[in-house]
């Protein structure tokens, strides 16, 4: 993506976030208050930090054996399923059901969307900038064509657990500590610095400083995005489907294209 489309993605996504959360739905009641402040911080810092060191596993040490070992793209993403369960799935489950006593549906897996408008506006948003991405060789991710089984399981291993973890897990928790404003904003910006080490990799020798800058601002900001929806409708659907189309829909484009 080059710097002119980034800086347009920059402002595009700022207003949308503004849209969210002044001009559409309403935000619920917000959680209760944590009787254990310290300890929901310090597990918020936990989860982080094993999400901020994975990225690094996965560049210079996963991705390293794959490329030696010339294993397709659907085997690589075969090996990281089981890996990711347990390290964004069944490890924060743990902590949540079974020391924080928390519910299934209090983490965001529920049916029972709060506001369908918000829901509608993120997966038009993620249709639209998807196509936008297409159609102007912009892709935030990739352009390349993916065979079904990984855009399948890209669906799992990117932007549901994802979702899960950041959303329905570290906000959730933020949300009980600082309330609803402060764990969106945290929220994002612990979202964006588990993206710095990648970004920084990819851009920095290539593209520059300015690059890097721009990426995490906009993983930020996507951070703040699927944030709000995530608070309005307390379901973690509508925030993986923008997800999903945001990053994917152009690599789908480009399969059905031919």
């Amino acid at each position: 993506m080059d710097l002119l489309w980034r800086m347009i993605y920059v402002v595009l996504i700022g207003a949308f976030i503004w849209y969210l959360h002044r001009g559409l739905g309403k935000y619920p009641a917000p959680l209760p208050k944590s009787p254990t402040p310290k300890r929901e911080i310090q597990e918020v810092l936990l989860l982080w930090g094993v999400a901020a060191i994975i990225p690094i596993l996965r560049m210079f040490v996963i991705n390293t054996w794959h490329n030696a070992s010339e294993v397709s793209r659907t085997v690589q993403e075969l090996i990281y399923l089981p890996l990711l369960t347990l390290i964004y799935l069944l490890f924060p489950l743990f902590i949540e059901l079974k020391l924080n006593k928390r519910t299934i549906k209090e983490l965001g897996l529920r049916w029972d969307i709060k506001s369908v408008d918000v829901a509608i506006a993120a997966v038009v948003f993620g249709l639209v900038s998807g196509i936008i991405a297409y159609a102007n060789n912009q892709a935030v991710i990739s352009m390349q064509a993916l065979p079904a089984g990984v855009l399948i399981l890209l669906l799992y291993n990117n932007d549901f657990l994802e979702e899960f973890y950041h959303r329905g897990v570290i906000q959730t928790e933020l949300e009980r500590v600082f309330g609803q404003g402060r764990a969106i904003f945290y929220g994002g910006i612990l979202f964006g610095l588990t993206h710095v080490v990648f970004d920084f990799h990819m851009l920095m020798g290539s593209q520059g400083i300015l690059f890097v800058i721009l990426a995490f601002v906009m993983q930020v900001e996507s951070g703040w995005l699927l944030g709000i929806v995530f608070m309005k409708t307390r379901s973690l659907w509508p925030g993986v489907a923008c997800h999903y189309l945001a990053n994917w829909l152009p690599s789908i484009l480009a399969g059905m294209k031919g």
